[in-house]
């Protein structure tokens, strides 16, 4: 079905691992943007003076950003053409986090999506990069809750993404009563 959705023949990835697997606990590297040559109307037979590549890491639980990095663009450099110059720019980075499916706040959490959307709410891992969450659990010793309200539908970060207005109305609920929920429980002296 997913492949349908995307518009491919097939899936593939990864050996040894599932599309949900992949998708969801397996490091990757993902190619958002390619530039190079003409790409203007018409046809040109040139040879292209400059490329670029603008590429993106999710890391997974025990992964440095910093080690990553660098052995990142040691194999890139390693793969270069000698007649080739390349340069490597870095962009920013963040430590992986996987929320706790337990405990009691992510008891509230659950209990408070239950009734908001009438039924249990269905755990998965989802790949995503919020690099503050990481430091909260450093920092802060605190864990972060982080609840998906969206479908898959939802298309999102496309430029087409959107939500609709029954979920947007469920997830004003689920924060009331989570609020609630989180208030019941006893806090530490």
């Amino acid at each position: 079905k997913l492949a349908r959705e995307l518009g491919v023949r097939e899936l593939f990835g990864e050996y040894n691992f599932n599309t949900v697997e992949r998708r969801a606990g397996r490091p990757t590297l993902e190619i958002n943007g390619l530039t190079s040559g003409y790409q203007g109307e018409g046809s040109k037979t040139i040879i292209p003076s400059e490329a670029s590549a603008k590429i993106t890491c999710r890391l997974v639980p025990d992964q440095k950003p910093s080690k990553i990095l660098r052995l990142l663009e040691r194999q890139l450099k390693r793969l270069c053409p000698k007649s080739v110059r390349m340069t490597f720019e870095k962009g920013h980075s963040g430590s992986a986090y996987v929320t706790a499916p337990d405990g009691p706040f992510a008891s509230a959490a659950l209990s408070a999506l239950e009734e908001a959307f009438n039924r249990p709410p269905i755990l998965m891992r989802e790949g995503g990069s919020i690099p503050i969450v990481t430091d909260f659990k450093q920092i802060l010793k605190a864990d972060t809750l982080l609840l998906g309200l969206g479908l898959p539908d939802d298309n999102a970060h496309s430029p087409n993404e959107k939500m609709s207005l029954t979920a947007f109305r469920k997830g004003m609920h689920m924060s009331v009563a989570l609020w609630e929920k989180l208030a019941e429980i006893p806090t530490k002296p």
